[in-house]
């Protein structure tokens, strides 16, 4: 897969601090001095790609030192050969091979990625992933990009429990398709976002469906919402944050954006919510984050704690996307950390505009980020500290390309 097209999979994340009330932002950007890299037992991992394949490395601190692939790490190129389709939780990860139709479950142990076990999946009809969606500890849920199809895996011994089409009866109307973007389990039902896409006209709605299935059986489906406010409700890309849990309630972000989203430019991004146990939307509330953006749509980076999540912004898109490729290249991007409950944009973190990428661990209520910032000397991993209001610059990264790497928490 050549570096530009891996551009094309991965989407972005980096971070930032400007106060945009009247708080001010402490920056320290000192280089740190080299130190020697502890992988027995590593925290943290990331993994990004080179001029000779890509790799995935333990660390065990992202604010010293010079992180290199040079003799340590292991090549994944032909373990993840989908970036998208990597799914991680806590030391494990799990892939989707599209090209060998088989799913695999790995570790990252003794500073090496390691496989537990391969299943060949053969269930679905598209295997470029959408969306996935934990039901337990031990129960994966996975469907393809725009598409009605699923697949339950139980990934402690990685067998399938279910996979299928979602049988919609009489309530879709005939040529159109169902487009599932959220998968959500409340209870003994399992709730779904989707939209509905015509496929004589090749038209998405705008409308965003709810519904609810019985859970295990995926039987009974039933329309319980339709909501103008904003659609889709979550990524057509695997992997993007969309969702979380707080006080009750689920959060979810609407990917309207052009080319990484529902290509509904002139849908707003926002978040909804649905209180645990119910079926639908609350219709009292809607976040409208592109409002207080002048129209711009953001992609989810992560969710912090206390109400607050990290949002990537695209400034002014209309003058700065002048071809496709600048949804990933364009340097257009900067970091926002909204509240949901004041439904207030708090701060737009003190970094340039930025490319595009999503890259961010929430460790001991403070972020870590690889921030890919084209006129600086090299990617970096910055910590913010909200308590502090101070962002310092911490790992170096070098002999990767200009694709951001991702970063992940094992523990």
């Amino acid at each position: 897969m050549s570096i530009k097209l891996k551009k094309h999979i991965k989407v972005a994340a980096l971070l930032a601090c400007t106060a945009i009330s009247i708080s001010s932002c402490n920056k320290t950007d000192k280089p740190n001095d080299p130190a020697p890299i502890d992988d027995k037992d590593p925290k943290y991992a990331i993994s990004y790609s080179t001029k000779n394949g890509s790799f995935m490395l333990p660390i065990s601190d992202l604010m010293k030192g010079t992180i290199s692939p040079i003799g340590t790490g292991t090549d994944v190129s032909s373990i993840f050969t989908w970036e998208e389709n990597r799914i991680q939780k806590g030391k494990y990860f799990y892939h989707l091979d599209p090209n060998a139709s088989k799913f695999g479950k790995y570790v990252l142990e003794n500073g090496i990625v390691q496989i537990i076990k391969a299943i060949p999946l053969n269930t679905l009809s598209n295997l470029y992933l959408g969306w996935h969606s934990w039901l337990d500890e031990e129960t994966l849920a996975f469907g393809p990009r725009s598409s009605n199809e699923y697949t339950i895996v139980n990934v402690k011994d990685m067998t399938i429990k279910a996979s299928g089409k979602i049988d919609t009866g009489k309530d879709v109307p005939k040529d159109h398709q169902l487009n599932l973007y959220t998968f959500l389990p409340q209870g003994n039902k399992i709730l779904i976002g989707y939209s509905l896409y015509n496929k004589l006209n090749k038209v998405t709605y705008d409308t965003t469906y709810t519904a609810t299935l019985d859970y295990p059986t995926f039987n009974n489906f039933k329309i319980t919402g339709k909501d103008l406010r904003s659609n889709p409700i979550g990524p057509l890309r695997n992997g993007y944050f969309h969702k979380f849990k707080e006080n009750g309630y689920t959060y979810l972000l609407t990917y309207p954006m052009p080319v990484l989203g529902g290509n509904k430019p002139n849908m707003p991004t926002g978040f909804f919510r649905i209180k645990d146990g119910e079926t639908k939307l609350d219709p009292e509330y809607f976040f409208n984050v592109s409002k207080l953006r002048n129209g711009d749509n953001q992609l989810g980076v992560e969710y912090l704690g206390n109400g607050k999540a990290l949002l990537i912004s695209a400034n002014d898109a209309t003058t700065n996307v002048k071809e496709f490729d600048d949804w990933w290249y364009a340097v257009m991007w900067e970091y926002l950390i909204v509240d949901i409950n004041t439904q207030t944009i708090v701060k737009k973190l003190d970094f340039p505009l930025v490319s595009n990428s999503r890259s961010a661990i929430v460790d001991n209520g403070k972020v870590y980020i690889a921030v890919n910032d084209p006129k600086a000397d090299a990617i970096y991993i910055w910590q913010y500290d909200p308590i502090k209001d101070q962002l310092t610059r911490g790992a170096k990264i070098v002999g990767g390309d200009n694709d951001t790497p991702m970063l992940f928490k094992l523990k």
